[in-house]
């Protein structure tokens, strides 16, 4: 069965938050919420984590390698829709021989 997490996501992001912002030590943090040391760690590498994926591209934008992705499956698609009509037209001239 899944664990329900006692924090939400808005109180978890306040944590990493406090964490990152070194106002208050990491001790007193995890007094402040009733948390773990190594769950406030985790908090915090995983907020750092997304922080690091998300720098330096807007959102909703894509990545060059998968832009690249995208134009191969075009072209493949392009290909394979030629090759059906060439295999149809093919068909079509040999049945009429």
């Amino acid at each position: 069965m899944a664990r329900v997490s006692k924090f939400t996501d808005e109180q978890k992001l306040q944590i990493a938050l406090d964490l990152l912002a070194g106002k208050l030590s990491h001790a007193e943090i995890c007094r402040k919420y009733d948390i773990s040391s190594t769950y406030a760690y985790k908090l915090k590498d995983r907020a750092v984590d997304i922080l690091r994926q998300g720098i330096g591209r807007p959102a909703g934008r894509t990545d060059a390698k998968t832009e690249r992705l995208a134009k191969r499956v075009a072209d493949l698609e392009q290909l394979a829709g030629d090759q059906a009509l060439a295999i149809r037209y093919l068909k079509k001239t040999r049945d009429h021989e």
